[in-house]
């Protein structure tokens, strides 16, 4: 019986060991990914045409800049120094390119590089897709335009400042911050713990999540919005009133900026607050109508008040 013990200690610790070596635990790493060997190890310049940018980092701060420069650059800081694998591989298919944290290879020691990287493109292309996926670490991008972006950051917070369609941003803990220099078809912005911030003109559709950490919105015109915060204050500003929108807070005060003039039915309800209003609205049962009441309004907040103020005008 002792001498089974015994193995079964053993099997546990080897396996144990096993994972250790295998994961990123603090010992050995295994980063495996497609084509690795056609990869550039280290900074370089591109002269050819990037229109897609795949981007997976496994650690540290990642820019994207807009240039006037004619070429695409390649350029990461350490503070250690880096032999050819732990350095950043980057390979151009086509017009895609690709960048991953390091060389396609098993065991790797890539404990403390605290490294950091700056991609830099010529800001006149009108790229495709930008996909970037950053495990542990910042994202800012900046003076660029495309048709999506999309953006992941376990932990590190996110900035946006470009022209884009399709706008996808997540972060797992930490702030989001966009300003869309362009209409926009589609806007997501997801943050687990973190605030979200965002500055942008005409969107078809616009979907904001934050499970803690306040919501701040300026738009001119939205025709579908939905924001979900489960515990944080909401402050929406509108140049127009947005055609549909369902805006609820679980804990915290949402102030509401509109047109005075704004043609508006609004549902709003608080469970434990008070509803304020500078417009004319009309109760109508529930709802509160203001103008024609063609734009459909729902804000519902658990805890906290809702404000409904008049913008000033322009």
């Amino acid at each position: 019986m002792r001498m089974g013990k015994s193995l079964f200690y053993t099997i546990v610790v080897v396996a144990m060991l096993g994972c250790l070596s295998g994961c990123n635990f603090g010992f050995k790493t295994n980063y495996i990914y497609q084509n690795g060997e056609k990869y550039t190890a280290g900074n370089r310049e591109i002269a050819e045409k990037i229109e897609t940018i795949d981007l997976d980092y496994m650690s540290g701060h990642v820019k994207l800049i807009g240039t006037d420069a004619n070429v695409v650059t390649i350029n990461e800081t350490s503070e250690k120094q880096l032999d050819d694998k732990r350095k950043v591989h980057t390979w151009v298919d086509g017009t895609t390119l690709y960048v991953r944290y390091c060389a396609s290879a098993k065991g790797l020691d890539l404990n403390n590089l605290k490294k950091n990287l700056e991609i830099t493109i010529p800001k006149e292309v009108a790229l495709g897709d930008v996909k970037f996926k950053v495990s542990s670490g910042g994202v800012q991008c900046e003076d660029f335009e495309a048709d999506s972006v999309n953006l992941y950051a376990s932990s590190g917070n996110i900035a946006l400042t470009c022209a884009a369609k399709t706008v996808d941003l997540h972060a797992s803990s930490g702030n989001i911050t966009a300003i869309l220099q362009d209409d926009s078809d589609s806007v997501k912005l997801d943050t687990s713990s973190g605030s979200i911030s965002i500055d942008m003109k005409n969107a078809n559709k616009v979907d904001l999540h934050s499970s803690s950490g306040k919501v701040w919105v300026f738009a001119k015109q939205i025709k579908e919005l939905q924001s979900r915060v489960s515990s944080g204050t909401g402050e929406y500003h509108f140049t127009q009133a947005p055609e549909k929108s369902d805006i609820s807070h679980s804990s915290g005060s949402v102030e509401i900026y509109l047109p005075k003039d704004s043609d508006l039915t609004g549902d709003f309800h608080t469970s434990s607050g008070k509803v304020f209003y500078e417009l004319a609205f009309a109760k109508r049962d529930d709802d509160y109508v203001c103008g024609s009441g063609a734009n459909q309004m729902k804000v519902h907040v658990s805890s906290g008040n809702i404000e409904v103020k008049a913008a000033e005008e322009k």
